[in-house]
């Protein structure tokens, strides 16, 4: 997407045209954003909605936004709690072999209310030597087999992440939910923290549409590689978006910067573009 400066007061047209071209196709890339200041950050993604995370109490939330101390330096405090860090390279702590993050996931899907949308910014990024993957469980869905769209219908699966946050409870999700704007259905949160095959079905039956249903999911005519350069901010919907962490560089600083937020607009919206008021 051109000419969008995020760094801008945020105006809520262009929010909600945001939001609609996120629920058709998952994932906006803006080139060359300057969003120096944590709030900046913060502010055009309160736009989307709640960008905080209330739902950690300060111990789980420190542990899991791996916020630690960096060097000093402009703009780079790793204060707000509404802001994540995700450090690599030389003078910087080299961040942990984090399996979960090698997996495709859907960010906070272990969370009863997960925040949809994801907001990351680099900071830095040296030219090729990073990556994210992301793959559209829009388009996963739609290339389902009839036959297997019906044996998916209506099918909930747990979500847990207590290796980690052993005070939050497992919860269930839908294995495919359909999007509150678009109306569109998708894939959710597959494999990521969902754990146990699906509770309406025989074990072995469940255990054996995951496995069909995830490797669906690594099919490239889903999956869009990006290759992080400084400036980069990207901006996709849990709902309908995996994601995993792809080749990174040792020794090759990397800073990117993640907020998050909420739709508590997401069903206005929706009644708006099908004309209902």
């Amino acid at each position: 997407m051109r000419g969008l400066d995020a760094a801008a007061p945020p105006q809520p047209g262009v929010i909600r045209t945001l939001k609609c071209i996120l629920a058709e196709h998952g994932l906006v890339v803006l080139r060359d954003q300057q969003l120096n200041e944590e709030d900046q950050q913060i502010a055009f993604t309160s736009a989307f909605g709640d960008p905080l995370s209330p739902w950690l109490h300060s111990d789980e939330r420190n542990s899991f936004a791996r916020v630690h101390t960096l060097p000093k330096r402009p703009a780079y405090t790793g204060i707000d709690p509404g802001c994540h860090y995700l450090v690599n390279g030389p003078g910087y702590w080299e961040s942990p072999d984090d399996g979960y993050l090698q997996d495709w996931h859907s960010d906070l899907s272990y969370l009863q209310n997960p925040l949809p949308y994801s907001v990351l910014h680099a900071l830095e990024a040296a030219g090729d030597a990073y990556q994210t993957w992301y793959s559209n469980q829009l388009r996963a869905y739609d290339a389902l087999d009839e036959v297997t769209k019906r044996k998916v219908a209506g099918l909930s699966v747990r979500h847990d992440f207590r290796e980690v946050f052993p005070a939050l409870p497992a919860v269930l999700h839908p294995l495919v939910l359909t999007h509150p704007i678009s109306g569109r259905k998708a894939i959710y949160g597959l494999p990521g923290f969902a754990k146990d095959p699906p509770l309406e079905v025989t074990a072995a039956e469940g255990r054996s549409l995951l496995e069909k249903v995830t490797a669906h999911l690594e099919d490239e005519a889903f999956i869009y590689r990006h290759v992080w350069r400084t400036g980069d901010l990207l901006i996709w919907d849990n709902r309908c978006v995996l994601h995993r962490r792809g080749p990174q560089a040792r020794g090759q600083t990397r800073i990117l910067r993640r907020t998050q937020a909420g739709d508590g607009s997401a069903q206005d919206l929706r009644r708006r573009l099908l004309g209902k008021e």
